[in-house]
């Protein structure tokens, strides 16, 4: 397994705003589990079909809400890689709206692909994180991911341009999507939707000065 844990992207803006993102799922997830209120929280703010029109408010909520830590850790790992230089070109507002729509639209491929039928909720923020890594890929295509790879139990470490980086990780998460099977409790199509959207808002800004932007836009 591949382990990306930097980028040689520069970025000329504290990524505040990811930061913001990360302590608050960092936060939500500590709270849930030292209360004992996780598994109630994952009901009660999870995204099902049959919840949406009820309670619409989770189909944001369910992206601050994570089942374990390494669920939570893995994803706020790849989000602080790839956030502060996405932040950085989109600027704070269109970041967090590309974080929140990459999320929203994962959620309901995820529903669509499912046949509307599932009853686990989705939860996590690895369609939001899919959405910034996505406009990664298209902003910064050449830039060098520093990457671990275990050899059984010895560590190499090597550099892998990002357009083959993650577009290998999102051709395996189009195949895990595929070949799902209804017990796989891991939302792969949730990941290609978000990704999906981040290269698409990702385009426009493609170019370091293709638009100019304010402290947060």
């Amino acid at each position: 397994m591949l382990i990306p844990f930097r980028d040689e992207a520069r970025a000329d803006s504290a990524p505040l705003l990811t930061i913001l993102l990360i302590g608050l799922n960092v936060t939500i997830y500590l709270f849930a589990s030292l209360s004992g209120a996780l598994q109630r929280l994952i009901l009660e703010f999870g995204f099902t079909p049959g919840t949406l029109l009820i309670k619409p408010e989770v189909i944001v909520s369910s992206l601050f809400i994570h089942a374990n830590l390494l669920h939570l850790v893995s994803n706020m790992w790849f989000l602080w890689i790839y956030g502060d230089n996405i932040e950085d070109r989109f600027g704070r507002l269109p970041f967090l709206g590309l974080y929140l729509l990459s999320g929203i639209v994962g959620n309901f491929l995820h529903t669509i692909f499912t046949g509307f039928s599932t009853t686990v909720p989705v939860i996590g923020a690895s369609g939001a994180v899919a959405g910034v890594m996505g406009s990664f890929l298209i902003c910064f295509p050449k830039a060098k991911i520093k990457t671990m790879l275990f050899l059984i139990i010895y560590p190499v470490f090597f550099k892998i341009p990002a357009l083959l980086l993650l577009g290998l990780w999102m051709i395996g998460e189009f195949w895990m999507a595929l070949i799902a099977q209804p017990g796989d409790h891991v939302a792969h199509w949730a990941h290609v939707g978000g990704f999906i959207i981040g290269i698409l808002l990702g385009l426009p800004r493609r170019h370091r000065f293709a638009s100019s932007r304010g402290w947060w836009w």
